[in-house]
């Protein structure tokens, strides 16, 4: 049995919020509803917070949609669909790959990029923020290790490769 059974609520609820994942989850979701507030006022009134995962896990030379569903970890229907909707917003558009007829790019659109490169002022913006909440050399330290843990965990899992 595990040592957790033993705990009262209130003491799984305790240990809970000190669980990396549920850090970063929260973290996530404050830094992506900010976001989306921002893109609104910039004028990206329709980008919502479940477009962010999507428009963010896209290449700037474009991504193959089982790449894409690999990286938001759902099947390649469901990134289909996901780029679908960003299609209908004209934010990404669907292309051949020039390296295999077969296989489909997703690319951002240049309605897309614009909002992609408004996004990325906005987010070193907010980053600044957290900087100047835990220190600028706790702020690399934060980014370098979380990136050490992912690429020793998955490799493969970063953006252009």
């Amino acid at each position: 049995m595990s040592s957790f059974a033993t705990l009262s609520s209130a003491e799984i609820r305790a240990h809970r919020e000190t669980v990396l994942l549920r850090i970063l989850i929260r973290t996530a979701q404050i830094e992506t509803n900010e976001l989306v507030r921002r893109l609104h006022d910039l004028g990206h009134e329709a980008v919502q917070p479940s477009h962010i995962g999507v428009l963010g896990n896209i290449d700037t030379e474009g991504t193959r949609i089982a790449r894409l569903a690999s990286r938001l970890g759902v099947t390649r229907q469901a990134a289909s669909q996901m780029v679908t909707e960003l299609e209908r917003r004209g934010w990404v558009e669907r292309s051949p790959d020039p390296a295999d007829g077969r296989a489909v790019l997703v690319r951002h659109t240049a309605k897309g990029r614009t909002m992609l490169l408004d996004a990325l002022e906005q987010m070193d913006d907010i980053e600044r923020g957290y900087a100047a909440t835990i220190g600028s050399k706790k702020m690399r330290l934060v980014k370098e290790s979380l990136v050490a843990i992912a690429e020793a965990a998955d490799p493969d899992s970063a953006l252009g490769r």
